[in-house]
């Protein structure tokens, strides 16, 4: 099939400046993960605004040219870039105002990850895959082509005869794909941009044109929502996504099938049978009995378990050969092509009640008695076998997947997400991705990083590097299944010289890069991040003195070389110690324990003469040698040590001393600690779409072609040069709401691309508005600086706030908002949380050595520990003792990176006094800007009940039931967890009140475990919800609900439905009859929910299109689709009511849409309704001059769920130790949920403290 090979590569859109996103860390335990996710919040007031959820630094290219000859085309040679997990995107949205300014870096909430249904593929948790000694194949130069333009230029000689008949196409024509008729209608005018990458120009969407509805209602029973229709509103244009057709459904009509891809698509992976094992890992039992009693064993970490099952696949010559058809999940489970009961190196490892033992012959067993079951092998595998017993557990078809692709049922569709063929198959997918010549890692079992010069790679911290890989999961879309594939980035320890990109790459291959080389290049960038001045190139060189202190006393240095795992090049692993040859065996790692005092020169020991010649054995009565450590590596291995007064490196064995220029480090090893070079990782987490789909092009799909063939027959044919493209689908692209201010509005009218009037499109500033509504007296404003340090400030710093709090009054004034700064500034010193003591010495013990602390030194202490209010605190409390009313609290911190100051702030604030206050960080405020000022006061005036903006009376209509001519009561809600480790999650409810939905008060709540992701119950916090709408409405009650719902991932459809709009059903009507009277009330409900980290991204393909005025306007804006755009078709869930929209500028990188479910819908809503819906709530954020990615509520909701945590962490310390605690109990203290988390002042309780 002929498919479109654009001659020229164009990325569109010019990047406007944005602030620095935030990186967000996660206070669990796991990283990845979130493991820390990129996000930056919405800007508040910019001419250029922040855009939210990018990926990409802003770039603007040239069209290349590429030639093109009889079977090769070059191609350009990029250089891709990959980050950490759980920075996948960067998002350019919600920036804090006062928090851009008030709150300090923090340990965020950790997110559960909402997962969009696709599993991801299991596999080795850090595994690498290095390039096999063994096999060398011929390649061409990667300057002649990329990984992927090889392949897809190989053809057989039948293929080429055929396209011989074929009349010739033009560049732009390609055989159609499924359902090729195009969806949309384009203008003769509109063409399609090039790439460099392949794509369809025919639209995938076999979506029939009405929609099954069930015949009964499934409301009463709470079943999630069938899909109603499909929306029509908006200009039509089509677009690219990140997704690739594996399959047409078996289910799918054939007339609706392009015939010629049908059997080209069929593999192995379309009728396969996986064989599933269990893994029971037995851990061996360390150290003496302890009082009698054995100590338990530690279970096996999941490196470790990796390890174990690498090491017995590495040990059989045949089954190694089959390594890519076995994939380990990393728990208890293996996943294979091929039956391994088959294979001698497991007899030891089955259980003898499962099947017979079979006599041990090279190669594949036979059966036999158990007197011939003794086999001689390593004691290193005999400890590991040992350790493992697998047990067969079934037979699992992979043909299922792809049935039912077109079964309107939910219930079918959610059990096919999570079955276990999907499972198998991305496993398998994992094995086949690490089964290639170059070096790959992979990481957390479905991330692969290619370290190849088509990677994309920068240095990164001290002693790392940033690399982009790809992960890739499955999901089933109407009529087919789909591949989704995305960049991602991680940091890694550096373990050659040159980095991919870097013009001397291949010389790595001449030039070894030893553990000293490392550690000289540790040196040079500790030294040139504590002064700029310092030039690595033109320094002179370190002493073996400074690099003998430096990784002794450089606490960073220090944690990176723990544990780290490096290579003995020097040893030979063919032969014996007694020079007899051994069959080759990959070469083992060592863990580094530290460096000891000893150095090459001073460490002396006793070894054999003869050990020190090559292929010599012992001899007889031989006695031994005294030598030091430089002669035995020259003597033995000729090798000369350059740097002899280093210290020795201790690998943890027996005189396992090693120097360090005499070791290697380990490939692909994650680089540990925290992330502080944020601005580095999110530049080079973000990408524009056009580099990004073409970065995931090289990356990820020739893995997936060559895990998706089954033989190098296969992998020289199709489905190469045909099926496995990005696909393209339907979008629609909505218009912008109007933007309403107090006497002016923002309204996007549409033009056709090239003035970058596109930009403005849900990006506006306050100039020459007005804030809509604002208190209607001049309120107090008084300045309070806290001081964390025990020093004073200096003194002028008094009078620069007094200058800087008038040009604060001065410039929010502009905005209508009036504050009296009259009041003096108060300075407090010393302030800080409540200061930890313990009884007996203490850190230190006051008794100083030998003295009360016990045992000399630190001292140990004795009893539970004591908490100091610190004296900062106590002027504070006295301070808001005497409080006037009509008062606002600016906090002006002296430091913005101390969380625990701005937690305890807060809960004294906002829990003890119910003041209103607001941070701002003493550096920003003192520069008088007007942008700063602006963005801190939004935050102020919706705290003082004011609305800053919202959208024109015609555009809030749509949240108007016609009927009772009441507002929707719009509500949104989230969970966060572990606020501190293993504590029970938080979860939160906000509510609008009014017709401007401009105010959502909430309440928040303890959910009675850790990791608690359903709120049972979420109707215990609708009673202030209604009773505040019905204080602001006469009275009355609203009449309809749409309840948005944030953090939950596919496979807790049913249970937000059955448990959470359950529970606010039944709330609502019996809190109802308490407020109207004893009527009986019984609201419609309407449940959405948002799924805002996903994988799926989009890419225009056109500039303009014609609207549904037919109007030419433009359709992308910097390089991304437009704001607005929904896609409904062509990736959809096949029986769900799902969407996606992109609804925010993407300033820079690459947008992320939000993808919206329709869970439940009493109101029968169509998707032209809620698809408006949820794209006009983006443009209410109250915080943000921009549209955001998600509604308004949802944002709303996730603060307040992270001013909830910032109580509980306050106080968290301070009542367990308070708690009573049974004795001899290592168990923490129960403590009631009210003192963990008590509930906010009753003063401040229906205002949004928490914005």
């Amino acid at each position: 099939m002929a498919t479109l090979k654009p001659d020229t590569q164009i990325i569109a859109g010019n990047a406007a400046e944005t602030e620095k996103p935030i990186v967000k860390k996660s206070s669990s335990s796991k990283p990845d993960a979130g493991d820390g996710e990129v996000e930056s919040k919405p800007k508040k007031d910019k001419k250029k605004s922040k855009k939210e959820n990018s990926d990409g630094k802003d770039e603007t290219s040239t069209a290349k040219k590429t030639k093109k000859s009889k079977n090769t085309k070059k191609s350009k040679d990029k250089t891709e870039s990959s980050s950490t997990e759980k920075l996948d995107e960067t998002s350019t949205s919600e920036s804090p105002s006062e928090e851009s300014s008030e709150k300090p870096k923090k340990s965020k909430k950790s997110k559960k990850k909402s997962s969009e249904g696709n599993e991801n593929v299991e596999a080795n948790s850090e595994n690498v895959k290095e390039k096999p000694e063994k096999k060398k194949k011929s390649k061409k130069s990667s300057k002649e082509s990329t990984p992927e333009t090889e392949s897809e230029n190989v053809e057989t000689k039948s293929e080429k005869k055929k396209k011989s008949k074929k009349p010739k196409k033009s560049s732009k024509e390609s055989t159609p794909e499924p359902n090729s008729s195009t969806s949309t209608e384009q203008s003769s005018e509109a063409k399609s941009q090039s790439f460099g990458f392949k794509y369809s120009d025919k639209v995938f969407d076999l979506t029939e044109k009405t929609v099954d509805q069930p015949k009964e209602d499934t409301h009463a029973i709470y079943k999630v929502e069938n899909r109603h229709d499909y929306g029509t509103k908006g200009t039509k244009v089509d677009i690219l996504t990140n997704h690739i057709l594996l399959a047409v459904g078996n289910d799918v009509p054939t007339e609706k099938i392009d015939k010629e891809l049908v059997p080209k698509l069929d593999g192995w992976w379309k009728t396969a049978f996986i064989f599933t094992y269990h893994i029971d890992f037995k851990p061996q039992q360390k150290g003496p009995p302890r009082r009698g009693k054995p100590v338990p064993p530690q279970e096996l970490s999941k490196p470790k378990k990796y390890e174990l099952i690498e090491a017995l696949l590495d040990e059989d010559e045949i089954l190694y050969k089959y390594r890519d058809r076995i994939a380990f999940n990393g728990e208890d489970t293996i996943y294979s092509h091929v039956p391994l009961e088959e294979f001698t190196l497991f007899d030891g490892c089955w259980e003898v009640s499962n099947k017979q033992k079979k006599k041990v012959v090279p190669g594949m067993g036979a059966p036999s008695n158990k007197a011939s079951l003794q086999k001689k092998i390593d004691p290193e595998l005999e400890e590991m076998v040992s350790q493992i017993t697998l047990k067969f557990s079934g037979k699992v078809g992979l043909k299922d997947i792809y049935n039912d692709t077109t079964t309107q049922d939910t219930e079918v569709q959610e059990s096919r997400m999570s079955a276990i063929d999907k499972t198998c198959l991305l496993s398998l997918l994992g094995a086949k991705f690490m089964s290639t010549d170059d070096l790959i890692f992979q990481v957390q079992g479905n991330k692969f990083f290619i370290f190849n010069n088509f990677a994309k790679a920068i240095p990164f911290q001290i002693g790392g590097y940033l690399l982009q890989g790809f992960t890739v999961s499955l999901t089933h879309v109407y009529g087919g299944v789909a591949l989704n594939t995305v960049s991602v980035p991680a940091p890694f320890i550096k373990h050659t010289k040159y980095l991919p990109g870097d013009p001397r790459f291949k010389n790595n291959e001449k030039e070894q890069f030893t553990l000293m080389d490392w550690i000289i290049e540790c040196y040079h960038q500790s030294k040139a991040i504590r002064d700029i001045r310092y030039n690595p190139k033109t320094a002179p060189p370190p002493s073996v003195k400074d690099l003998n202190y430096f990784v002794e006393k450089n606490t960073d240095i220090s944690a990176l070389l723990k544990g780290l795992k490096v290579y003995r090049p020097y040893i030979n692993y063919s032969i014996n110690k007694d020079g007899t040859p051994k069959p080759p065996r990959k070469r083992s790692s060592k863990g580094i324990v530290g460096f000891t005092r000893e150095s090459a020169v001073s460490m002396r020991f006793n070894v054999l003469e003869s050990s020190l010649k090559k292929n010599s054995a012992p001899k007889p009565n031989e006695k031994p040698i005294n030598i030091n450590t430089i002669d035995y590596f020259k003597r033995k291995y000729d090798i000369t040590l350059k740097y002899p007064d280093m210290k020795l490196v201790n690998l943890g064995g027996k005189n396992d001393v090693v120097p360090p220029e005499c070791l290697t480090i380990v490939p692909g090893q994650k680089l540990k600690g925290q992330i502080f070079d944020t601005k580095t990782y999110i530049d080079f987490s973000a990408i524009r779409p056009t580099e990004k789909f073409d970065l995931i092009s090289r990356l990820s799909m020739p893995a997936i072609k060559r895990g998706l063939t089954d033989s190098e027959k296969e992998e020289s044919s199709a489905p190469h040069n045909s099926a496995y493209q990005f696909m393209r689908v339907p979008s629609r692209i909505l218009d912008a709401p109007v933007v309403q201010f107090k006497e002016s509005t923002f309204e996007y009218k549409d033009k056709s691309y090239g003035t970058k009037h596109e930009e403005s499109k849900g990006n506006w500033n306050m100039k020459g508005h007005q804030f809509i509504s604002t208190p209607a007296k001049q309120v107090n404003l008084r300045a309070i600086f806290i001081n964390n340090a025990n020093t004073a400030p200096p003194a002028s710093m008094e009078s620069e706030l007094d200058i800087s709090m008038d040009k604060f009054a001065s410039d929010v004034k502009q905005l209508g908002v009036d504050f009296n700064v009259s009041g003096k500034p108060i300075l407090i010193n010393q302030f800080g949380p409540p200061i930890k003591k313990f009884q007996g010495g203490g850190r230190g013990g006051r008794g100083g050595r030998g003295s009360r602390g016990g045992r000399g030194g630190r001292g140990a202490p004795s009893g539970p520990p004591t908490f100091e209010t610190s004296p900062g605190e106590i002027s504070l409390l006295n301070l808001l003792e005497n409080i006037p009313s009509n008062t606002y609290i600016l906090y002006v911190l002296r430091r913005g990176n101390d969380s625990a100051v701005y937690d305890r702030l807060k809960y004294i604030t906002d829990l003890k006094f119910g003041a209103l206050n607001s941070c701002v960080v003493w550096d920003n405020f003192k520069k008088n800007s007007i942008q700063y000022n602006s963005n801190v006061v939004m935050k102020m005036n919706l705290k003082l009940l004011g609305s800053n903006h919202s959208l024109s009376i015609e555009n809030n209509k749509l949240l108007i039931d016609k009927e009772s001519n009441l507002p929707i009561l719009v509500l949104g809600s989230d969970v966060t967890h572990y606020p501190e480790k293993d504590q029970n999650s938080i979860a939160s409810l906000v509510g609008s009140y009014d017709d401007k939905f401009t105010q959502f008060p909430g309440d928040y709540m303890l959910q009675d475990g850790p990791g608690e992701e359903i709120i049972t119950n979420v109707g215990s916090l609708m009673l202030n919800r209604l009773k505040i709408y019905q204080k602001h409405n006469n009275g009355k009650l609203p009449t309809k609900i749409m309840y948005f719902r944030d953090g939950v991932s596919v496979d807790q459809f049913s249970q937000v439905v059955k448990i959470e709009v359950k529970s606010i059903k039944e709330s609502v009507r019996k809190f109802g009859p308490q407020l109207n009277g004893g009527n009986k009330y019984d609201p419609p409900v309407t449940c959405i929910a948002t799924v805002k980290r996903n994988q799926v991204r989009f890419i225009p393909i056109q500039e303009n299109a014609k609207n549904e005025k037919g109007e030419e306007v433009a359709v992308q804006s910097m390089g991304n689709v437009m704001p607005g755009t929904v896609v409904d078709r062509g990736i959809t869930s096949v029986a769900h009511f799902d969407f996606f929209i992109q609804s925010h500028q993407a300033l820079k990188g690459t947008g992320v849409p939000c993808h919206y479910w329709c869970l439940y819908d009493e109101n029968q809503s169509t998707s032209d309704y809620l698809q408006e819906i949820c794209n006009n709530l983006c443009y209410i954020f109250g915080r943000s001059t921009t549209s955001v990615k998600v509604p308004a509520p949802v944002y709303y909701a996730d603060l307040l769920c992270t001013r909830a945590t910032c109580f509980f962490k306050a106080g968290f310390e301070l009542n367990m130790a308070q708690a009573p605690k049974e004795k001899g109990s290592k168990d923490q203290p129960t403590v009631s949920k009210n003192v963990l988390l008590p509930q906010v002042n009753d003063n401040i309780k229906s205002v949004m403290y928490y914005i």
